[in-house]
């Protein structure tokens, strides 16, 4: 069951971070006046290595930190087996790896 969510969550980022380096790419390639796929390319390349460096759940439980000092509680430190469906291993994997090598097939490519 875990292993479904897994990939359905890798699937979603993967999507998520595609449209988003379209986006991207879409308005560098209008403010420069050049051609898309560089900029795509680069993009993709980019998120990856954002994702990398994130992990899975590094930027959520950034966020809580805070909170969780003022209430007098340590930081969350969640064991990978709690219900936590992508580790930053997965994240790496199945999300960071295929976004840098089609980033790097594309910049290579032309």
């Amino acid at each position: 069951m875990h292993v479904v969510r897994g990939f359905r969550q890798a699937l979603l980022m993967l999507a998520g971070s595609a449209v988003v380096a379209l986006a991207v790419a879409g308005v560098w390639s209008v403010l420069r006046d050049s051609g898309f796929r560089v900029p795509f390319a680069v993009a993709l390349m980019v998120l990856g290595g954002a994702l990398s460096l994130g992990g899975s759940s590094v930027f959520t439980r950034a966020e809580t930190n805070d909170v969780r000092a003022f209430f007098g509680q340590g930081p969350d430190r969640e064991d990978p087996g709690t219900g936590q469906s992508l580790t930053a291993v997965g994240v790496f994997l199945f999300v960071s790896l295929p976004l840098f090598v089609t980033g790097l097939v594309l910049f290579g490519s032309g």
